[in-house]
């Protein structure tokens, strides 16, 4: 049996790649993300660098890069169970680029807990050598919403 979870993640990454995300944004850095591998805490992805997500020297952008990283760690956190995170931390750096028509694989694997936290690994490598383009470690913590009724609305403004 399919454990729940991944189906979900692999469902909403599909969706994504096809151009029918929840934002514009997410369809953005993610349309036609190709899947490898989605397993539980792991998550192995390829993207094509286009121009929409390329700055005017047909460089990667680096804000791209890191919601990338932030959408692909958060996607393996989900894919190990607990439930909807949010991302708390974000660190990322920097090693290298990719360029319009480039082909990255982006690689994203939950390394630990803390209580509710949870914590990512990001690699992002150009296909072609292997190299890396950039790392993130990501920290999640649970997504817990309460519904409030009867709340006054009012602005301290």
């Amino acid at each position: 049996m399919v454990d729940p979870t991944i189906h979900n993640t692999t469902t909403y990454l599909e969706e994504i790649a096809k151009g029918n995300g929840k934002t514009e944004f997410e369809i953005l850095i993610l349309q036609d993300l190709e899947l490898i591998h989605v397993g539980k805490g792991t998550l192995r992805c390829r993207l094509v660098v286009t121009d929409r997500v390329a700055g005017e020297d047909g460089s990667w952008n680096a804000g791209v890069i890191t919601a990338v990283m932030d959408s692909i760690g958060a996607s393996a956190v989900y894919s190990a169970g607990g439930g909807l995170h949010i991302s708390v931390d974000l660190n990322s750096s920097f090693y290298s680029t990719a360029r319009i028509h480039e082909t990255v694989e982006i690689e994203a694997r939950v390394n630990g807990s803390n209580g509710g936290l949870k914590s990512a690994v990001i690699e992002i490598r150009r296909e072609t050598n292997g190299e890396i383009i950039a790392t993130g470690r990501l920290w999640m913590a649970p997504l817990s919403l309460k519904v409030m009724h009867n709340v006054s609305t009012l602005s301290k403004l």
